[in-house]
């Protein structure tokens, strides 16, 4: 049965916040206005997307209210109708996150307990009832601003499944499967001291000043054991807490009960902390320069650098797509909200092969053996 949306008014809280904290924040035209009644997540989630989302004066597309006091959440969720069904909610690349949603006066309901948070959608207005006791919400706080953003950017941009580096002013977009070697390409890269880092898992290209650019997204970072043992500093000082993405910086780096997790246990951090750790600095877009694929393969020798035909290029930045692997066909309750989902077309993905070299980047096991790797890789991509 397909459930229609119904956008409601939602009313302000009847008491004011205490100890609360409002971020203004763009993100290209999208401009978001939080209100949160709890200081320390407005200050780790102004770091967890900063420089990508810049405060902003304009008046806000969105507003997203967060609440967090005891027993808030939990009476809205036990309202929850025993039918109530799944909706797409947050348009991810290897799925799309459903989760149970009804109507009520205010606006529509969905029940996120796995991170232990009540969403109440209405027109333009989201807002989040959060348990406490538990930082959880968090993540789907993040979420709530990705999706919200992309909804309205990839209408005339490409959603890329992509990590994004750049040198010498111009920036080489790294597109891939999960699995493809994107993270740890983009880390040599950055180790070297001749990039900066732009994106690790998603970056839009879309038309800016007559040529295309480049614009990252903050996510977390996860940090899987064969990356880890190359880039050891990735857990150097860091305090051994649970989830430290949802901790700001100063709680993780640093503390004097910093303890070490095993080194094969992956885990996750947020851009700052990643920035931190590999010692760079985020660029939140930059003009687009090259666009690379990588591909690992047991039998090269070293690497290898193949320059691809412009109609190959096109069909690959097609194919990494953000969420092309989710294989998804409907509109995420954003989406709807927001006029339905509308994305970029074939012709952006020509226009991109067209301006710009592709290639193919074919990596053995030896590859970054070479203490030359990433001088070497980017004299043949940054000509």
């Amino acid at each position: 049965m397909t459930h229609a949306v119904r956008p409601g008014r939602l009313p302000h809280p009847a008491v004011a916040p205490r100890q609360g904290a409002s971020l203004t924040l763009a993100y290209d035209q999208t401009v978001l206005r939080i209100d949160l009644d709890d200081a320390p997540a407005a200050g780790w989630l102004a770091e967890f997307l900063g420089p990508w989302f810049v405060p902003a004066t304009r008046s806000p597309d969105w507003r997203l209210t967060v609440a967090a006091a005891r027993g808030l959440r939990e009476a809205r969720a036990a309202r929850r109708p025993r039918d109530a069904p799944s909706r797409a909610c947050f348009a991810l690349d290897q799925q799309v996150v459903a989760l149970p949603a009804w109507t009520e006066d205010d606006g529509i309901v969905v029940d996120d307990a796995e991170r232990s948070c009540t969403l109440v959608l209405g027109d333009a207005h989201v807002r989040l009832l959060a348990d406490p006791t538990t930082r959880r919400w968090r993540f789907t706080l993040q979420w709530l601003c990705h999706e919200i953003a992309a909804t309205r950017l990839r209408r005339t941009a490409l959603d890329l499944h992509a990590a994004a580096v750049a040198t010498a002013g111009a920036a080489i977009v790294i597109a891939g499967a999960k699995g493809a070697g994107k993270t740890t390409l983009s880390f040599h890269l950055l180790r070297s001291g001749a990039c900066r880092w732009i994106s690790n898992d998603r970056a839009f290209l879309d038309r800016h000043a007559g040529a295309f650019r480049v614009r990252g997204m903050p996510t977390p970072v996860k940090i899987l054991a064969p990356t880890l043992r190359s880039f050891p500093e990735l857990r150097c000082a860091l305090a051994a807490l649970e989830r430290p993405y949802l901790h700001a910086l100063h709680e993780v780096v640093g503390q004097r009960d910093a303890g070490a997790a095993p080194s094969d246990t992956e885990f996750a951090l947020s851009p700052a902390q990643l920035a931190h750790q590999l010692g760079i600095v985020p660029l939140d877009a930059a003009p687009l320069g090259a666009v690379v694929f990588p591909e690992i393969r047991p039998k090269v020798a070293g690497f290898a650098v193949e320059r691809l035909a412009a109609a190959d290029v096109a069909a690959r930045l097609w194919q990494n797509q953000y969420g092309m692997a989710s294989a998804r066909r409907e509109a995420t309750l954003f989406e709807e909200l927001d006029g339905g989902r509308v994305l970029a077309s074939h012709a952006d993905a020509d226009a991109i092969a067209g301006s710009v070299p592709g290639y193919r980047i074919l990596l053995g096991p030896d590859a970054y053996d070479d203490p030359r790797f990433a001088e070497r890789l980017l004299e043949r991509v940054s000509t």
